[in-house]
């Protein structure tokens, strides 16, 4: 940047508040966009993706779900914790200085759980680069197309195990405080799905939308044509602490496994950390937990994430028992369009 870049970048940093942090707004089931080509993916409000439970949580020890059925992808072992994200790329050469993240629940019976109104959370930012001497790949897993995956939600087609490689993330900013609204009801079943012959109406807790707002020194300079990602997560642990999110799948799909592209015909991916990093989780095949204890702790263990996981785990686009290679998240990210710097 030359020097009038960086006098107006100083002038908006003292135009704003000094209190630093994360503020989340609850925005209803209305939300119109004004973003950048590339910073954002729409959703119709009835396209079936949106009805999964693909979700952000972190649950306390005493109250994780175990995995007891016997199921094509393996059993016996705690549902994870997780945080989700997103890559995107900044269009152009402008520095921009993005605001907020708007995001939306999902229609499922857990796009908002009984524990996340009023639970904090916090969103972090990284820059994505290519490693050195590598390229930016999908690798299938050891499944090329026809055959089976070795895990995910549809493993007859071998899309489901597929992961981003020759990638890294590069920790730049973690905004903290933010409080899921208390506003946003819990949700208690899929809408506008059929059980009994009737369609389940959406609730207040489906499809809607809510703003992570950076505040003070807190909000993201970023420059033009570079890869970055976020990613959201619960910062304590607790009961039905989750929300699902408006994801855009193509995972289950017979194609070959190339990227996705942004509107400016660029890759982009969706990103998770999962309980302490092991992939896959071990496994015992009994339908209820180990009464062995250090073995119930290890399973247990396994699926917590560990203290200040966000300093130690790096994201990922492979998880158990799905992946993110093939998903877009609903997402805007909004752009104090005042301060583009050129």
């Amino acid at each position: 940047m030359n020097k009038i870049s960086i006098f107006i970048l100083f002038t908006f940093f003292l135009e704003m508040p000094l209190m630093a942090g994360l503020k989340i707004e609850d925005l209803g089931k209305i939300y119109d966009h004004n973003c950048l080509p590339g910073m954002y993916h729409h959703l119709e409000t009835k396209k079936a993706v949106c009805d999964g439970n693909t979700s952000v949580r972190n649950t306390a020890s005493e109250f994780l779900e175990w995995k007891g059925k016997p199921n094509s992808n393996g059993y016996g072992y705690f549902q994870r914790n997780r945080d989700l994200g997103q890559v995107f790329n900044v269009p152009g050469t402008d520095t921009i200085i993005v605001t907020a993240v708007v995001m939306r629940t999902s229609k499922g019976n857990n796009a908002v759980m009984a524990g996340a109104p009023g639970a904090n959370m916090y969103l972090q930012l990284f820059a994505v680069r290519t490693k050195n001497g590598e390229q930016l790949r999908i690798n299938d897993n050891g499944t090329p197309m026809g055959t089976q995956a070795t895990h995910g939600f549809d493993m007859a087609l071998h899309r489901c195990d597929d992961f981003v490689e020759g990638v890294e993330y590069v920790p730049l900013k973690r905004s903290e405080n933010g409080i899921f609204p208390e506003s946003i009801p819990p949700t208690t079943h899929h809408a506008f799905r059929t059980r009994d012959g009737k369609i389940l109406p959406e609730q207040e807790g489906h499809l809607r939308y809510f703003r992570l707002k950076l505040t003070g020194n807190d909000v993201w300079v970023l420059e033009g044509g570079k890869r970055y990602a976020f990613i959201l997560g619960f910062a304590e642990a607790g009961k039905n602490r989750g929300v699902a999110l408006a994801v855009d799948s193509q995972t289950h799909l017979p194609d070959a496994p190339v990227f996705l592209r942004d509107s400016n015909n660029i890759p982009w991916w969706g990103i998770r950390r999962e309980g302490n990093g092991k992939l896959p989780p071990t496994m015992i095949a009994s339908p209820n937990p180990p009464k062995d204890r250090i073995e119930y702790n290890k399973l247990v263990n396994e699926s917590l994430f560990p203290p200040n996981h966000w300093d130690i785990l790096s994201p990922t686009s492979e998880g158990y028992p799905d992946v993110d290679t093939y998903h877009i998240f609903q997402f805007y990210l909004e752009v104090d369009k005042k301060h583009i710097i050129k």
